[in-house]
């Protein structure tokens, strides 16, 4: 189904509902941005009312990340013997795609049926500083109570692709407040420590003993007093995942579990620290009121020994899935 979201730049902005037994996911063309995720009507995700309530927030809700997903550190990169100085727009780093990544772009909707919508992004040689014409397919889909995120990228040039959804999730109902009571469990036995600027370190430390650990089910709020997360005011890290089921949540209040899976070797765990009092869709978003699981490549790996690259080759078509798998 398809209804006007919004107008922008003098053009109507629409959202597209698919839907599958009990699962219902809007989702906006500005951004290929999940607006909404209803689970028996109880709606848990993030989201906001206008692109510019969207834009006004600065924290990428729902919405299709790239070209690179997070930090590149000073915005440099070499590829091909040639280095490539890219916008930045997080202190010295560049974050998201840029000034204006994949979140602010419209996409074009190619094919749409009740449980599925397809969305097409060409972004051309230079944007960002990013080498190559590169066109970037993403298709959503609801079927089997889940989810499924399937994107696809080809490029003219050798270049960087790492895409990802940075849905805010509670489980609890997106207007219930503070997330940090959901339930989580990460399948991760490492995680990448940073500096000041997030910015990994290049070291793999044992989650083993510390406050990342969610090896085993707990709180998301368990820990956020700790020494450790102050900097971040609560989780925001890097882990690299054991396999392709990446993590489970669950909620106490609404019975809703949320299982997530990707084929990418990382995700950045993001409990929600930096909001503050943004107007999302159903009232003002505080601090936690949602929490990220974004699969990715460890930021800043194109600059980092020991890590897989997010690098597409010229001509060849790649491909990514994000899934998630919801029961109640």
């Amino acid at each position: 189904m398809k209804k006007l979201y919004d107008e922008t730049d003098g053009k109507c902005a629409y959202m597209y509902t698919i839907k599958n037994d009990n699962i219902e996911v809007d989702i906006c063309e500005i951004g290929a941005r999940i607006n909404a995720l209803r689970v028996d009507g109880v709606d848990i995700v993030l989201g906001f009312n206008s692109v510019e309530d969207y834009n006004k927030s600065g924290c990428y809700a729902g919405a299709t990340v790239g070209r690179v997903a997070n930090r590149i550190a000073n915005g440099r990169f070499t590829l091909n013997g040639k280095e490539y100085l890219l916008n930045v727009n997080n202190g010295e780093n560049h974050l998201h795609g840029g000034n204006v990544g994949f979140d602010k772009k419209r996409f074009a909707v190619t094919e749409d049926t009740d449980n599925s919508v397809t969305m097409v992004y060409e972004s051309c040689d230079g944007e960002e500083n990013y080498p190559g014409n590169l066109r970037f397919t993403v298709k959503f889909t609801v079927e089997n109570n889940s989810v499924l995120i399937e994107y696809s990228a080809v490029s003219d040039k050798d270049t960087l692709w790492c895409p990802t959804n940075h849905a805010y999730f509670n489980l609890d109902g997106e207007h219930k407040g503070d997330c940090r009571n959901n339930l989580l469990q990460l399948n991760a036995d490492y995680y990448t420590p940073v500096d000041g600027g997030l910015i990994p370190t290049g070291e793999k430390k044992s989650v083993k003993s510390t406050p990342f650990d969610f090896t085993s089910l707990k709180r998301i709020g368990e820990n956020t007093d700790s020494e450790e997360l102050k900097a971040t005011l609560g989780h925001d890290h890097n882990y690299i995942l054991n396999g392709e089921h990446a993590a489970h949540a669950e909620s106490e209040v609404t019975g809703i579990n949320l299982d997530v899976y990707t084929d990418m070797p990382c995700m950045q765990f993001y409990s929600g620290g930096q909001l503050n009092g943004v107007t999302g869709k159903s009232g003002f978003y505080n601090r936690y009121a949602g929490f990220c699981l974004e699969p990715q490549f460890c930021p800043n790996s194109v600059n980092m020994q020991g890590f897989d690259k997010p690098i597409l080759k010229a001509g060849a078509i790649k491909k990514h899935y994000i899934k998630y798998k919801i029961q109640t």
